[in-house]
């Protein structure tokens, strides 16, 4: 069986893997404060969903990577579908928001980033075990990114819900 060079990486992967869970658990908290918002389906559809899903991402992504037996096959074919589907997802959730007045960090982090993480995910995993530490290190950066995108992304709802105004 054909493994790959991976166990340099396992703590990187454990780390950014329960970052990505101890965030997850605070979105759920924001999701709750949401509850309360008269238009929460495009909010919940829009912005909180695509933070777990990222988050999740990065956790699934993070486990899968840790798999002691990982073949290059396995790692094509699990983070590949998962690059393209995320990849997918991001370009669903930017024709959700698009039309909105949303600032211009607001549209990067939530749309086009996301999309390009994805997409690099995709490409680079199929890439693993002819690219050598190339296609790994996109890996590591699409994951990563995705971790910092789900992070900005929880702390600007988490911002908005706090300062907006209570409606009676």
């Amino acid at each position: 069986m054909n493994t790959l060079p991976l166990a340099e990486w396992r703590d990187f992967y454990v780390m950014i893997g329960t970052a990505s869970g101890a965030i997850v658990g605070a979105t759920f908290i924001v999701a709750t404060l949401a509850a309360g918002l008269e238009s929460r389906a495009l909010g919940m559809r829009g912005f909180i969903t695509p933070i777990a899903v990222h988050l999740g991402s990065v956790l699934v992504g993070s486990a899968i990577l840790t798999v002691p037996t990982l073949t290059p096959m396995g790692l094509t074919i699990l983070l590949g579908a998962g690059g393209f589907i995320g990849a997918v997802y991001s370009v669903v959730v930017s024709a959700r928001i698009w039309h909105m007045k949303l600032d211009r960090d607001d549209r990067i982090f939530y749309t086009v980033l996301p999309a390009l993480a994805y997409t690099a995910m995709a490409i680079a995993a199929p890439l693993a075990h002819r690219a050598g530490t190339g296609a790994l290190e996109i890996l590591a950066v699409s994951l990563v990114t995705l971790l910092i995108i789900g992070m900005r992304n929880a702390w600007d709802m988490t911002s908005f819900m706090v300062t907006r105004e209570k409606s009676d």
